[in-house]
């Protein structure tokens, strides 16, 4: 029962899932697992893989009330993403080898562009939580 997911579609879920933490937290959980194997099967995410690592953290600390410092419309981006990772059917899918990942570390390096400082706040507030 593959799904078709869209950019799109993934960013009008993304509300759902960041108002409920239930739905956060198993995003958090999926997204992780997601990462890990593809890591195994792409070069392309491998070398994402510390982004995307940051970007789950920061929707486990921002779900968490941890970390508020960042617009609700980035962390709708950063969910959104997230969700369009996970997906097992997305534009170009996953099965096609290189092209199928390709989308989806383009929209990784897409999103750590636009959320540019926002993200450098974030990682710098997360190193001195580690400091404490």
């Amino acid at each position: 029962m593959g799904k078709r997911l869209n950019y799109k579609n993934a960013f009008k879920r993304a509300s759902k899932v960041l108002s409920d933490k239930r739905l956060s937290n198993k995003l958090v959980a999926e997204a992780k697992e997601t990462l890990t194997s593809r890591a195994k099967a792409s070069e392309k995410i491998s070398q994402l893989k510390n982004k995307i690592f940051t970007l789950i953290r920061l929707v486990k600390a921002y779900t968490k009330g941890k970390y508020r410092e960042i617009s609700v419309k980035s962390m709708l981006y950063t969910v959104g993403v997230l969700i369009y990772f996970i997906t097992p059917m997305d534009i170009i899918p996953d099965f096609i080898p290189v092209s199928g990942f390709l989308d989806d570390a383009s929209l990784i390096l897409w999103l750590y562009s636009h959320l540019g400082q926002e993200l450098q706040q974030f990682m710098a507030w997360e190193s001195k939580q580690e400091e404490k």
